[in-house]
């Protein structure tokens, strides 16, 4: 049962989780997806964990942490094309690593077929020096008005050729973290260097709309975004106003009332024998 082939998973890296949480000393999002990893939250683990592969900063050593995680979280899911691509991105950065010997036999035996299989290959992206950085450029709609589509576009400079697709991951913003749900994505499509998405209307309802980029290379792993899933880009939405001056009519009723009271003062003071009659409006201006 797959569920249960998780769970041993889970327990059997749960066991190697100490260098995990020691990176993540400076990169937070390393423990923290080690620990929603840990929860069996591993959709959430895969947003986290792919935010912490493109903060700024990261060493070779972080780095290869994330990538392992993000290779057991892929298997938890049942998704072994990228689980293989994540590790065959490890050991492009550390040839020589080895799964420590805690891990599950079935997770060691996925993991040596890919090891053997890369190197067979000529270890592609191996390289000596870092590859050029790719920079995402995009510009957020400060607001955008209730339930209407919202047009995107980024534009990515990539010197080495290494982008594939770039998504955009967005959902309707809570107020409270605990409340936020797992992204939804979309791929944009391509044109040259720039990429263009569309967020439905559904998603666009106040009070914002939060959503970040990522730049995936042939593995399907980020390479580089803009915002990411703890630090989220964010597009107002204006709530309908309850305020009942905004309401037409609040004002069409108080005119009615205004000129009744206007009326009701008229005919009082027409009421005295040496005033005005009933029914004759007069205007004193001094």
């Amino acid at each position: 049962m797959r569920w249960l082939s998780s769970i041993v998973l889970v327990l059997a890296i749960s066991l190697a989780a100490a260098p995990a949480l020691a990176q993540g000393r400076g990169n937070p999002l390393i423990r923290q997806g080690q620990s929603q990893y840990d929860d069996l939250e591993f959709e959430q683990a895969l947003q986290t964990l792919s935010a912490a592969l493109i903060r700024a900063g990261n060493t070779p050593q972080q780095k290869t942490t994330i990538y392992r995680l993000l290779a057991f979280t892929y298997l938890a899911l049942g998704r072994e094309e990228e689980a293989a691509g994540a590790y065959r991105s490890l050991l492009s950065i550390e040839p020589a690593f080895v799964p420590g010997a805690d891990v599950a036999p079935q997770t060691r035996t996925f993991l040596d077929g890919v090891k053997q299989a890369w190197e067979a290959e000529g270890r592609p992206g191996f390289q000596t020096q870092p590859p050029a950085p790719v920079t995402v450029r995009h510009r957020s709609p400060a607001q955008a008005d209730r339930g209407t589509e919202v047009a995107l576009e980024a534009t990515v400079d990539d010197p080495d050729n290494r982008v594939r697709s770039l998504i955009f991951a967005y959902h309707q913003g809570a107020s409270e973290a605990e409340d936020r749900e797992v992204f939804q994505r979309i791929e944009a499509a391509r044109e040259g260097s720039t990429f263009r998405a569309t967020l439905p209307a559904e998603a666009v309802a106040p009070p914002l709309v939060e959503y970040y980029l990522e730049a995936l290379d042939a593995n399907g792993l980020p390479v580089a975004g803009r915002g990411d899933v703890a630090a989220p880009l964010r597009i107002a939405v204006a709530a309908p106003s309850s305020s009942i001056f905004a309401s037409p009519w609040f004002w069409i009723i108080t005119g009615v009332l205004v000129a009744g009271a206007v009326i009701t003062t008229v005919l009082l003071v027409g009421g005295s024998d040496s005033g005005p009659q009933p029914g004759t409006f007069v205007l004193d201006i001094n």
